[in-house]
């Protein structure tokens, strides 16, 4: 009986670490390989133009919420945009308020991930990561009523490398022209070429194209030129949520709470997040237009 049971722990100890192994390489961290520095390479990418399947992707006005509804009247964001006279010139006053909150600090998660909570702790002295920067900008033009998904960007190498590989930014809808903008709250920067405002996968095709594009950088924070060479090796992988709910270790290790990856036609799709954890919930396409449906009026 002894052995029976002997052999049954064994089993489920080696299973145990061959599916940690499996979800973790480098074990949470614990183990110290992979690549130091990110790869500097911005290609020109090719995707596909036809939608292939609907994916399912959710945005709805969520301002009425009752936590939205406490941080637009808390954090008086009315009074921020009363003057613009433009849907762009609110997106751009609430990023560029967004961007001045904190320092950035790329190792400090908080406690919670609502807006009321984050600013708050800034107002502190704390500081956060580039993923605050794209939540407070989300939660606060959702309260406005806008539609905003959050961005995953990574790089080529996102499975080889140990840090670095990704960063986090917001595209919003814009009804008058059509189209999803992107903006980048930890810079405070949005992208435009021949004045109208640039999705993601646009900017990567004016990088790599060398494309006169534009940048709006009101807090002068960085450089047109920085700005091109830092965000660059970051467009290869695109993804966002399916219903823009926020996704914890757990999602990732059972698969929930649904991601889609959008990655160049002869990419290989990512399989580890800088060999942390497994990317394990995401559909993945070529397709910028499963990427980019068409939002309803």
């Amino acid at each position: 009986m002894k052995k029976k049971f002997l052999k049954i722990f064994l089993t489920l100890l080696i299973s145990f670490i061959a599916f940690s192994f499996w979800m973790s390489p480098r074990l949470g961290g614990l183990l110290n390989f992979g690549k130091d520095s990110i790869s500097q390479e911005v290609s020109k990418l090719a995707f596909d133009s036809l939608a292939t399947k609907d994916f399912g992707l959710v945005y709805r006005d969520i301002s009425k919420s009752e936590d939205l509804t406490q941080l637009r009247t808390e954090f008086e964001l009315d009074s921020l945009v009363k003057e613009c006279k433009t849907d762009f010139e609110k997106i751009t006053k609430i990023q560029s308020w967004v961007q001045t909150r904190w320092k950035h600090n790329g190792d400090n998660i908080p406690e919670k991930s609502d807006a009321v909570f984050i600013l708050r702790e800034a107002m502190k002295g704390k500081q956060f990561r580039c993923v605050e920067y794209s939540s407070v900008a989300k939660q606060c033009l959702s309260s406005l009523g806008f539609k905003v998904r959050s961005l995953g960007l990574m790089t080529k190498d996102i499975s080889e490398v140990k840090s670095g590989g990704g960063h986090v930014v917001n595209e919003v809808y814009l009804h008058d022209i059509k189209k999803w903008v992107f903006i980048d709250p930890q810079f405070d920067v949005i992208t435009t070429y021949k004045n109208i405002p640039l999705n993601a996968v646009e900017l990567q095709n004016c990088i790599a194209k060398n494309l006169n594009f534009e940048i709006l950088n009101p807090n002068k924070t960085i450089t047109k030129e920085e700005y091109k060479n830092w965000i660059g090796p970051y467009l290869y992988y695109f993804s966002t949520t399916i219903k823009g709910e926020n996704i914890g270790i757990w999602d990732r290790i059972v698969g929930n709470r649904k991601q889609l990856t959008l990655f160049p036609k002869g990419a290989e799709q990512p399989k580890y997040f800088q060999n942390l954890i497994r990317i394990n919930n995401s559909y993945y396409t070529n397709s910028t237009q499963d990427f980019y449906p068409k939002i309803v009026e």
